[in-house]
């Protein structure tokens, strides 16, 4: 397939754009910036990259290119992923989220290519559900507690409505949390993954955490992306799927895994400045819809996420800041 990814520099457009080349597709992507980050400078050797920010950008110049691109999918992951961030910023990410899907769902309308389109949205969009909505199904009302969370939830609702409206190709995906190799430390896997290498390496003392207290869906990035993929090809337009494993996560749990994979006897510290104000204790997403549908499951198990997470931090640049 022809695929046009938006936010291809990021963290999961790297993966989505490594899985798609490894089934044979054709990828262009964009970017605020048009360059690949260092990690992913891999990909310009198959993947064309195109700057194009999807907020300052004009529709018509993102039609166009959508005309001239011509892609059978567009895999819209472009978006201010941080919900912790989103709270400093409600405007900025209101106006990525909301506003560059706008933008993106109009250009392809304009540009009669009529692509399948896969808006990722997210599973924080549910907030807190209450006992009897775990695991949340597709059902389960959104109470989103973040503006990032808001706008997710937004995106879902401006698909549906593209779809009634316009017949627009479109599916939504509602991912809950994701982990992986090449993840920003800024995430509490990746961070402490990142925290234990350089401490392993001796450039750090002990090990900063936030709440433990908290059980989450994790899914690899790797089975995330193939998802899509197979959204892509076999998704009802008009609809929203969960993404996840079903599995609950204790984060104390991830954290002695990861601990006990150190090459080095770890002292983990509580720092209340990295306890969230606004968090969510139990979210698991029940993703039977999706498994219906296109035949996914999870391949990666959290063990092994964690192992290659650490991995990863053992290669990378060890000046990197530690996360939470």
């Amino acid at each position: 397939m022809r695929a046009l990814v938006t936010g291809i520099s990021g963290f999961v457009g790297g993966h989505l754009t490594e899985h798609l080349i490894d089934q044979g597709d054709v990828v262009v992507g964009l970017s605020a910036s048009g360059r690949w980050p260092r990690e992913l400078e891999h990909l310009g050797r198959t993947a064309r990259i195109e700057r194009f920010d999807l907020v300052e950008g004009a529709e018509g110049d993102l039609a166009d290119l959508i005309k001239r691109k011509n892609p059978e999918v567009i895999y819209h992951l472009a978006a201010w992923s941080n919900p912790q961030k989103s709270v400093s910023d409600p405007r900025g990410t209101w106006a990525l989220n909301l506003g560059g899907s706008l933008n993106l769902l109009e250009a392809a309308r304009a540009s009669g290519v009529k692509p399948r389109i896969v808006l990722v949205g997210s599973g924080v969009s549910y907030g807190n559900p209450a006992s009897e909505w775990i695991p949340v199904t597709e059902s389960c009302p959104v109470r989103p507690n973040n503006p990032y969370a808001a706008s997710k939830a937004a995106v879902d609702l401006l698909g549906i409505q593209h779809y009634l409206a316009h017949q627009t190709n479109v599916v939504m995906v509602r991912p809950f949390n994701h982990a992986g190799p090449r993840q920003s430390p800024t995430y509490a896997l990746a961070g402490w993954a990142h925290q234990i290498a350089l401490i392993e390496a001796g450039r750090g003392e002990r090990l900063e955490v936030g709440n433990l207290d908290v059980t989450r869906d994790f899914t690899d990035v790797r089975d995330v992306v193939r998802g899509y993929r197979l959204l892509a090809r076999n998704g009802q337009a008009g609809e929203i799927y969960n993404l996840g494993s079903g599995q609950g996560v204790r984060l104390s749990g991830a954290l002695e895994y990861l601990c006990s994979l150190a090459k080095t006897s770890i002292t983990v510290h509580v720092d209340p400045a990295r306890v969230r104000p606004v968090d969510q204790p139990l979210l698991i997403a029940d993703a039977s819809k999706l498994k219906a549908a296109v035949g996914w499951a999870p391949r990666f198990s959290i063990e092994q996420t964690l192992a290659d997470m650490l991995e990863d931090a053992r290669k990378a640049n060890p000046g990197l800041r530690p996360g939470l």
